[in-house]
């Protein structure tokens, strides 16, 4: 199906999930031959597909776990508005989705979308700044989730969205300024997140992602909010967290505790996390970052188990390995990764990952895999320790 509406050009029809929606035709939009999806009139991201698939899932895991009979979803940054009206279609007992963009564009896009669904009796349209929206519709609505997917940085907006998310709700955020975090712009890092970030290393893009959740947990801070996440994560040029956020006392002082610094000696490759927040505990340290797990064990073992009645997104191979992997590393999730080329530099040739977490395990070690990277795993011993196992081991 297509369709030409005045000032959003050609529409097409695309699935996603369940779901089909109206977006601008990305074909009209290449740069020699590769789309650009920006330079559509409204923004439409067919590579985030499995951002919203996995956002699918985990907030129908967090109604499950917090045994919610209906929800209420923000959703500020809508663009096509296809995040929330999956949403819609999607998860169980959902009540009303808030769909909201400033561009004229977007915002009517959305309508002819809303329209499209047959789904009005279920989604709100306005056209407003998001922070303004979020911080006005606390007293026409009890929100349960908020979700904020924007261009670059999600922080411009966390101050409002938590003061607009309920007791125990629910904060989604995507970060798709990764090379910041990681510390390509370290300058821009510290002004944007106020931590100093780690280049070049090979655990960078799990540092980057503590950095961005230590940012908002110092933000909720400021209200004595506290926040938890359920699941962070990275996955080709985006961070993705899922954050429960308390608005008790005991939750800021809870928050409080996993906030901290990471060390690390390029000599040896050993890395900590320390405790010292807010003072950084001198040379060698960056920060300051989230230092608690990056995924709630309960909830990886649940969104397993919700995936397993989702079969479309089952059937989604990125996804279920994903999944998968956020089980297996949940437990292990407050330490930092390590490569195997780490630890088979100067042993000889590299062996696998899998292959160093079956060693470690079999001699009774924690280890497991982790979704960062094909070639790295988690462990609770140091990387001098693993290089004498697996020295050993090849010997």
């Amino acid at each position: 199906m297509s369709l030409y509406v005045e000032e959003l050009g050609e529409l097409v029809e695309v699935q996603e999930g369940k779901t089909r929606v109206l977006v601008p035709n990305l074909e009209k939009y290449k740069v020699e031959k590769k789309i650009e999806p920006a330079h559509a009139p409204v923004f439409y991201n067919p590579a985030m597909e499995v951002n919203r698939s996995i956002s699918v899932l985990a907030i129908e895991t967090y109604r499950r776990m917090f045994d919610l009979k209906t929800l209420t979803i923000c959703e500020p940054l809508a663009g096509t508005g296809v995040r929330g009206l999956r949403y819609v279609n999607e998860i169980n007992s959902v009540s009303k989705v808030i769909l909201n963009d400033i561009d004229d564009r977007a915002y009517k896009l959305i309508r002819l979308n809303v329209e499209h669904l047959s789904v009005s009796d279920k989604v709100d349209v306005y056209k407003e700044d998001a922070s303004a929206l979020l911080l006005t519709i606390r007293s026409k609505y009890i929100i349960d989730v908020v979700d904020i997917d924007p261009f670059g940085s999600p922080i411009p907006f966390i101050h409002a969205a938590l003061r607009a998310v309920r007791h125990l709700g629910l904060l989604c955020v995507t970060a798709t300024d990764v090379g910041v975090l990681v510390g390509r712009y370290p300058h821009k890092c510290i002004r944007r997140y106020g931590a100093k970030p780690i280049r070049a290393v090979p655990f960078s893009k799990e540092i980057g992602l503590r950095i961005l959740i230590g940012t908002i947990a110092r933000i909720a801070l400021e209200f004595d909010y506290g926040v938890k996440p359920l699941l962070a994560y990275y996955e080709g040029h985006y961070y993705r967290a899922f954050l429960l956020v308390g608005k008790d006392t005991a939750d800021a002082r809870e928050c409080v505790e996993n906030l901290g610094f990471l060390i690390y000696n390029p000599e040896d490759g050993s890395r900590t996390f320390v405790r010292t927040y807010p003072v950084a505990p001198g040379s060698g340290a960056y920060g300051p970052m989230w230092i608690g797990k990056l995924i709630d064990p309960e909830f990886a073992r649940e969104l397993s188990r919700v995936l397993e009645e989702y079969d479309y997104l089952k059937s989604n191979r990125k996804v279920s390995e994903l999944v998968q992997l956020f089980r297996e590393e949940a437990y292990l999730s407050n330490v930092v990764y390590m490569t195997s080329s780490e630890v088979c530099r100067g042993l000889g040739s590299e062996i696998s990952a899998s292959t160093i977490v079956s060693l470690l395990r079999e001699l009774g070690h924690d280890a497991c895999r982790t979704h960062f990277d094909k070639r790295a795993f988690r462990t609770t011993l140091s990387l001098s320790e693993v290089r004498k196992i697996v020295s050993l081991y090849r010997s």
